[in-house]
């Protein structure tokens, strides 16, 4: 029963995604700049709590899909690894749109903290699926609206809280028709959803496929005492394709997680996951 109840749960709010994109909506377009008026790549452009968005291009251009009935008090929030969200109302943000002003974003370095492993006491560890085969799979690619979907993230709850943790690899399985794709890979500490990364890491990919990606978390230097939220997120692809796709496997002991736009709230699906594992380092100091 349990079964059944979550694959109801998340058929549903399929729905609920479609059904934005059939609403009638204003397109807007626009470029996203630094204070250097140079072109900002692949910030996440949405409507804070709703699932429209999208992603700027490797020149920050981008066109944002709204619905009608969005509010001209909500906001609208710019925001990438490196620099200083920006937030703005959808009557400023269109506005300032239309007389072809780009959104300018103020760079903010990120300091990372010096921790170190003890090599005496550490254990490597790996947590999470290593199998992708399965009849059932969770979409990135819904809308019918053009690149509408971009941002969409999928990602799993791994518990590492005993310790001091390195985070070393992670690896997915995807499933896309696209001529090539690019993901953006977000670790987050589960209690906060602050994201622990200092700068982007992306992974660009021939499309075509379903295989393992494996990303390498050596260079991030990601050290953490808490549980973490790793995710995909699709940020880029070429072609006319139709599906960017990851094997979902229920029952299972673990936490999935979604949210359909750049900026939108996450929801949580208990009992079942994407194919996805993380290996990491454990010491006790």
């Amino acid at each position: 029963m349990k079964t059944v109840l979550l694959a109801i749960v998340f058929c549903v709010n399929t729905l609920l995604i479609r059904s934005v994109a059939a609403n009638s909506t204003t397109s807007v377009s626009g470029q996203v700049m630094n204070t250097d008026k140079r072109p900002v790549a692949y910030a996440s452009i949405g409507v804070v709590n709703t699932p429209v968005g999208t992603v700027a291009d490797e020149q920050g251009r981008f066109t944002l899909y709204i619905p009608d009935k969005v509010k001209q008090t909500d906001t609208v929030r710019i925001s990438l690894i490196g620099y200083r969200p920006l937030n703005v109302t959808i009557a400023a943000f269109t506005d300032r749109m239309a007389k072809g002003e780009p959104l300018l974003m103020e760079e903010e370095v990120h300091q990372l903290s010096e921790v170190r492993i003890d090599a005496s006491s550490s254990k490597v560890r790996v947590l999470g699926k290593t199998g992708h085969r399965t009849s059932m799979v969770t979409n990135f690619a819904l809308s019918e609206l053009p690149r509408q979907n971009l941002g969409s993230e999928i990602g799993r709850r791994f518990n590492v809280s005993k310790g001091i943790n390195r985070l070393e690899k992670y690896q997915f399985y995807v499933i896309t028709n696209y001529d090539s794709v690019r993901f953006r890979i977000n670790v987050y500490r589960a209690k906060t959803m602050q994201n622990l990364l200092a700068q982007n890491i992306y992974v660009s990919m021939a499309g075509n496929v379903r295989k393992w990606v494996e990303v390498d978390l050596l260079p991030y230097q990601i050290i953490t005492s808490d549980d973490v939220i790793v995710s995909v997120q699709w940020i880029d692809s070429t072609g006319k394709g139709s599906a960017v796709q990851m094997p979902i496997q229920m029952p299972a002991a673990a936490t999935h997680y979604y949210r359909y736009g750049s900026q939108d709230r996450w929801k949580k699906f208990r009992g079942m996951t994407t194919s996805m594992n993380l290996t990491f380092t454990r010491s006790r100091s």
